[in-house]
């Protein structure tokens, strides 16, 4: 129940970050997206609904990318998130964003 709360807090401060204007518009490469998503499929592919690890398949891309930025920069705790997200370029970001939009769960 407190995750699930965490989460809709986390979740809520994405949209009003994506609102302001804090994600930029980039053409993405799925290709490069599906490269670089092995990471994270090992833990996302294993998410559940009310679980520690949310799903990220089928998530928007703006939605992705204001929650891997504000992991890259500390805004969101989660020092496993961070510790991926700050090794990520704004390219990497948007493929990844853009992979993530377009693929369903495996």
């Amino acid at each position: 129940m407190l995750l699930t709360r965490r989460w809709i807090v986390l979740h809520a401060f994405a949209v009003l970050i994506a609102l302001s204007g804090g994600c930029r518009a980039e053409k993405a490469d799925l290709e490069f997206g599906r490269y670089l998503a092995s990471e994270c499929v090992a833990c996302h592919r294993n998410a559940t609904a009310d679980g520690a690890i949310p799903n990220i398949f089928g998530m928007a891309e703006a939605r992705f990318t204001v929650l891997i930025e504000a992991y890259r920069n500390k805004r969101l705790p989660n020092p496993i998130m961070q510790n991926v997200a700050v090794r990520l370029k704004d390219d990497e970001i948007a493929a990844l964003a853009h992979f993530f939009a377009v693929t369903k769960k495996p």
